[in-house]
């Protein structure tokens, strides 16, 4: 080749990567009010360009290096235990148990929502299979004297026979994980008895004193946090001396709604004892109340860089001496987002923001439980599941086996990437996110200044062809340099 046209050939392919640099910016820019525009298959049709760059380096340091902490990577158990229809679920057998044993969670939180209200457990019955209970225990009298009905109490589920004690079921599942529980206290109709009960029989590292105890449905048993505060720290004091080192959790208002009963709830609750407080984060909450509107990637990362940390600071000045317990998080089913790719991204860069700020913050953020897994697998063949989420939290999960250390990583050259390292005997696993449309490439790895050569990369991906697209696909691939997919959520081991 002769070096007239060898020279052409250069120019055009530098013409090219600068128009493609161009064109990523524009898409993934920040604006506040950016939309998502087009249909799947119209985002799908857009070729993607692909970016080289000898100058594209991850960087990692390891000289500032702090434990991972493994209680952010939790889930709620509340409707597991039966699918469509109510009809009873085996949460032990084959391929449920296999399903969740894959998300390599922590721990599992029992139960949620309504049901913790009503809950009972049988004092002395069984820990592993069987029992003399039946589903969650609830008593129609408990609820009737609280103006509800046991219609009312999760689709009726009080009303059904399930032949099975739900807690029961819980323990033999954390049994079999080897993991511990995490338990919601009845602290409406239950008894500290029952909790101890539970506390012991789930192993259980955090006990949480009700969920919603503010809101007007719950006035039967807690008008204000007056009422709340004066029941719950007996409660307290009593499980802290039979269970020295548990973690207690205390029901705050949240704080990202300035209602004067929600003020005052927590201004009511100030010197309570607690190790953390509650707050949700939910998605409906980070992006407005009309679920039907649509959601940007620019209102993600908004939301971690200005909301989240908005809310956390008021949260410290509400509850101070308190870590945050972001129980429950999670997306809701009407989201327009929900299943797509971009909550595929919502999830990833949740477990990153949450691993990056406890990093800086000294694990403030004591505990985050995913809500609900029910969600991912309804148990009715698959219609309706967010089997594209169940993915994504999967591969999350890889960050958390054994002891992990998280690192310190930059990302140079790569626009529209971001991540999180771990590491363990210096072995290395890398969260990288590609929320740009182009397929970028990383020829260059180091370590503390130094190169990684001569190692193989196993990429484990969850991508797909556009943002709001439900065909999400899985697929690995191992190389010698780190090449990520348009719109990818990447686990990198080596």
């Amino acid at each position: 080749m002769n070096m007239k046209r060898l020279n052409l050939m250069r120019s055009v392919q530098l013409l090219v990567f600068i128009l493609t640099v161009s064109i990523g910016c524009k898409s993934t820019g920040h604006g506040k009010h950016h939309k998502m525009a087009g249909t799947p298959a119209e985002n799908a049709t857009a070729p993607a360009a692909e970016i080289f760059s000898g100058d594209a380096v991850i960087s990692i340091t390891t000289s500032k290096a702090v434990p991972l902490y493994k209680q952010i990577h939790s889930g709620c158990v509340i409707d597991i235990f039966f699918g469509k229809g109510m009809t009873g679920r085996d949460i032990l057998a084959e391929p449920y148990y296999s399903w969740i044993k894959a998300l390599n969670l922590n721990s599992l939180q029992y139960s949620g929502g309504s049901t913790s209200d009503h809950d009972h457990v049988i004092i002395g019955d069984t820990l592993i299979k069987g029992g003399k209970g039946d589903g969650y225990n609830i008593r129609r009298e408990d609820v009737e004297a609280r103006g509800g009905t046991m219609d009312g109490i999760l689709d009726g589920v009080g009303n059904v026979k399930f032949g099975v004690d739900f807690f029961n079921q819980y323990c033999a599942l954390l049994h079999r994980l080897n993991i511990r529980g995490d338990v919601i206290a009845n602290v409406q109709s239950g008894t500290l008895p029952e909790l101890y009960w539970k506390i012991q029989r789930a192993n259980a590292q955090r006990v949480i004193f009700g969920m919603e105890q503010n809101i007007s449905s719950n006035n039967y048993d807690f008008p204000d946090g007056n009422a709340y505060r004066k029941k719950i720290s007996v409660w307290i004091d009593s499980v802290k001396r039979k269970f020295p080192g548990i973690i207690t959790v205390v029901d705050g208002a949240p704080v990202y709604k300035q209602t004067s009963k929600f003020a005052a709830w927590n201004k009511q609750l100030e010197g309570i004892p607690g190790d953390e407080a509650r707050l949700y984060i939910w998605d409906k909450d980070l992006f407005g109340s009309k679920e039907s509107d649509a959601i940007s990637l620019d209102q993600i990362n908004q939301a971690f860089a200005q909301t989240i940390p908005q809310w956390l600071n008021v949260f410290k000045s509400s509850f101070p001496g308190k870590k945050v317990s972001f129980c429950q998080w999670g997306i809701k089913s009407k989201n327009p987002m929900y299943n797509t790719m971009l909550s595929c991204l919502y999830i990833a860069k949740f477990y990153e923001f949450m691993i990056g700020y406890n990093k800086a913050n000294g694990n403030f953020i004591g505990y985050a439980s995913f809500m609900p897994l029910k969600s991912l697998n309804r148990g009715d063949g698959g219609k309706g599941d967010a089997d594209n989420i169940y993915k994504t939290l999967k591969a999350c999960g890889m960050l958390f086996s054994g002891n992990q250390q998280v690192d310190d990583m930059t990302v140079s050259g790569g626009s529209g990437v971001t991540g999180i390292v771990c590491s363990e005997n210096g072995k290395y696993t890398m969260m990288l996110i590609n929320e740009t449309g182009n397929t970028v490439n990383f020829p260059a790895v180091k370590i503390n200044g130094t190169a990684v050569s001569g190692k193989k990369f196993a990429i484990s991906t969850v991508s797909a062809a556009s943002l709001n697209s439900y065909e999400v696909e899985e697929s690995t691939s191992s190389a010698g340099t780190i090449s990520l997919r348009p719109f990818s959520v990447n686990m990198i081991s080596f």
